[in-house]
């Protein structure tokens, strides 16, 4: 492990001469325009960098690179500019944003630049360009653990040790950057992907390393994060991220694991015009030689190899992490479609049982005893912004009760917060002999009222936990029940019905009907570990509801 940097700074040169005729002028002026409307169309985060003044433009180049490293293109660039009496012109752009430009069709052809160089090749992934597929790389930099200095020096060696599968055991508070629009969070969720493992069972570890983690869109305020107490909180980042806090003067430190995986910033040549090709291939010899590999280094870069030049005058450690190859085409895709789902809201009603069937024993505990732990340890799980609501069935001269109504956990009233009201009522259920039914005039009832308000981006849940109450004092049938859900069922709309049979003895016939007609679940529950092994499985099943959890 290595946690130090230097204090090296980096300073651009300046831009060469002037244009020295009208026509010139006239020529800079629309390459301007253009690259102005290119770092328009690209968004905030960053416009023009550098654009060449010569008599030069017959050989004209426009490129557009990550911030991460668009300074140093645009110093060697100077220099090329002037060697080679070329005309290149650099646009900072966000990887992200450009992706998207690229991927949007021939409608962005005016704004394509002639070379790009993304801080990924994940960025790829739907561009429609067979160039991107053979870029080179022309620098790296490899995705590591951000601490604290006394969490680097008290647990660094440790988590080095362990690399990216220390998160299974939830020794450390994992936090990450937004992996829509960064890379290096992209990077990391297929690396913990990685050391999660395959199968349903690597998808279920995957999900558990996930839980509680709330992205940051800032690196700022994610790295002043890491001081917070409890677990050791580690923010993987880019190992030139670090060095740059560093340079400012934040407090923070690099933990290198074996093994992590890269960004490539691979050298994309779009343009398909000789002459621009020429010149692209120039440059990317200028990048390449002695002297732009060392403006690679005293920017925090590495070489496409990890050669992190003299430690003296970069400030990296000599050796980098090996390459974990996690970044192949598609892999971003898929992920992305993964962290999505695993992301989604959730908003829910609850229906518990308190029928006398409940009374029965499962253990030590009656079986309403273990519903009403199970639902309060699952409320403890979910994120403040979920909504939820409590019924219960059946109840006095009625077939259900609404106990607390449908709204988000962290909304307050008078008595406190809703998820610290739903608990208070949780906690004062009771079941009484000789009660039963309800349960099927509920689900139909919470059904209706959960799809007038659904929620289109959350996944919108009826979860059922009964004990046994039968459908014989209930207003409608097993069949009429089934036939009006099916009748209500929006495929493109999706409110599913989730029911959790506790004891054993409890007929799953009806309610494998229920949950089937509504692209539902049915589990039958015998103990505290089934409970724990489903709610662990809960946000593995928004992914993947074919895995094999509990049933």
């Amino acid at each position: 492990m290595d946690s130090s940097f230097s204090d090296h700074e980096v300073s651009p040169d300046s831009t060469g001469a002037a244009p020295s005729s009208a026509g010139g002028r006239e020529r800079a002026s629309v390459a301007a325009a253009v690259a102005l409307v290119v770092g328009l169309a690209l968004g905030g985060g960053g416009w023009l960098v550098y654009r060449n003044h010569t008599a030069c433009q017959d050989r004209s180049l426009t490129v557009t690179a990550d911030p991460a490293i668009a300074a140093v293109i645009t110093e060697v660039a100077v220099r090329y500019n002037k060697a080679r009496c070329a005309d290149v012109n650099v646009v900072t752009g966000d990887s992200a944003q450009t992706a998207r430009l690229l991927a949007s069709g021939d409608e962005a052809a005016d704004a394509r630049p002639d070379v790009w160089i993304a801080d990924s090749s994940l960025w790829f992934d739907g561009v429609k360009s067979q160039a991107v597929r053979s870029a080179p790389s022309v620098a790296s930099s490899p995705v590591v653990f951000a601490m604290t200095p006394e969490n680097a020096q008290r647990y660094g060696s440790r988590l080095a040790g362990r690399g990216w599968g220390a998160f299974t055991t939830g020794a450390y508070s994992l936090r990450l950057l937004d992996p829509v629009p960064s890379a290096t969070a992209m990077t990391s969720l297929l690396a913990l992907s990685s050391a999660a493992g395959g199968g349903s069972g690597g998808l279920q570890t995957f999900s558990r390393m996930l839980q509680g983690v709330k992205p940051s869109s800032d690196v700022t305020d994610a790295i002043a994060a890491l001081a917070d107490q409890g677990r050791p909180p580690v923010l993987p980042l880019a190992e030139q991220t670090i060095w740059r806090q560093r340079q400012e003067g934040r407090q923070v430190a690099a933990v290198y694991p074996a093994t992590a995986p890269t960004l490539d910033f691979p050298y994309a040549v779009l343009t398909t015009d000789r002459e621009r090709g020429r010149v692209a291939a120039g440059l990317l010899g200028a990048l390449r030689s002695a002297d732009g590999m060392a403006r690679l280094h005293a920017a925090g870069l590495r070489t496409p190899a990890g050669d992190a030049g003299r430690p003296a005058s970069s400030g990296l450690p000599a050796t980098a992490p090996r390459a974990l190859p996690v970044v192949r085409p598609g892999a971003a895709l898929a992920m992305r479609g993964t962290w999505e789902k695993m992301q989604q809201g959730l908003r829910a009603i609850a229906l518990i049982d308190v029928s006398g069937a409940t009374l029965a024993r499962m253990g030590s505990r009656t079986r309403v005893q273990v519903m009403t732990g199970a639902l309060s340890n699952g409320l403890s799980l979910l994120e403040d912004d979920t909504e939820f609501g409590l019924w219960s069935f059946p109840a006095h001269g009625r077939p259900y009760q609404r106990l607390v109504e449908t709204g988000p956990l962290r909304e307050l009233a008078p008595t406190g917060t809703r998820r610290a009201r739903l608990l208070q009522r949780i906690d004062r259920l009771r079941a009484k002999r000789g009660r039963d039914g309800g349960m099927y005039d509920a689900i139909l009832d919470a059904y209706r009222e959960l799809s007038q308000g659904y929620r289109p981006g959350m996944l919108n849940e009826i979860l059922v936990l009964t004990g046994g109450a039968s459908g014989s004092r209930d207003g409608r049938t097993l069949d009429r029940l089934v036939a009006e859900l099916k009748k209500d069922f929006d495929p493109e709309r999706q409110v599913n019905i989730t029911l959790m049979a506790f004891g054993d003895g409890v007929d799953m016939r009806p309610l494998r009907k229920i949950a089937e007609a509504t692209a539902g679940a049915a589990y039958s529950i015998r103990n505290d570990q089934q409970i724990m092994t489903l709610f662990r499985c809960a946000v593995a099943l928004r992914v993947d509801e074919d895995l094999p959890c509990p049933r």
